[in-house]
């Protein structure tokens, strides 16, 4: 993959703390970051605000937006990141497919999410959605090439651990982007 710039995704159920672990990982790679769920139409809050979950048809219009977030981020030679459940591969497939995209999973257990969603009971996403998200949660395999990162640990350690991972797989992230789009 062509490292400069890079779009990572970090994504994740609800609870998993992706707008936490991105605004942080944004801080550390001095770039730009998107809240993905800002981009779900007003319907789909609505719908999940009101408990139901959202249908593969609810989701296009978000997903496109994602995709439109990358293109741009992308013919602006910009680093990025942003959030985005992507619980299917299909949505997944379609996020990486306009290259030079990189997926972080944040794995946390099922206990922590509940106990996260419980205490936020301001958010759209309800505790009670949490099993239509994990049903709907396929898992990724090897070839998919995501960073899993144990996201039940303290913000500081997930960053600074997936940091060491971004560093690991990509050693020229330890320039500020700008200076790596320069060479």
């Amino acid at each position: 993959m062509n490292n400069c710039p890079i779009v990572w995704v970090v994504i994740g159920v609800s609870g998993s703390g992706k707008t936490s672990v991105g605004r942080l990982f944004a801080k550390e790679l001095e770039c730009d970051f998107l809240e993905g769920d800002r981009r779900h139409p007003l319907s789909n809050v609505k719908k999940m605000n009101s408990r139901q979950p959202l249908a593969a048809e609810d989701r296009l219009p978000w997903l496109l937006e994602l995709e439109n977030d990358i293109r741009q981020a992308i013919g602006k030679n910009r680093e990025t990141v942003m959030t985005c459940s992507a619980l299917k591969a299909s949505y997944r497939k379609q996020l990486t497919s306009l290259g030079r995209v990189q997926l972080v999973w944040l794995d946390v257990p099922i206990s922590v999410l509940k106990q996260r969603l419980e205490a936020r009971p301001k958010h759209y996403m309800r505790a009670e959605m949490l099993n239509s998200q994990m049903a709907a949660f396929e898992p990724i395999p090897p070839e998919e090439n995501a960073m899993i990162v144990n996201g039940d640990l303290p913000l500081d350690t997930v960053v600074s651990e997936l940091m060491a991972e971004v560093i690991r797989r990509f050693p020229s992230m330890e320039k500020p982007w700008w200076e790596r789009c320069m060479e």
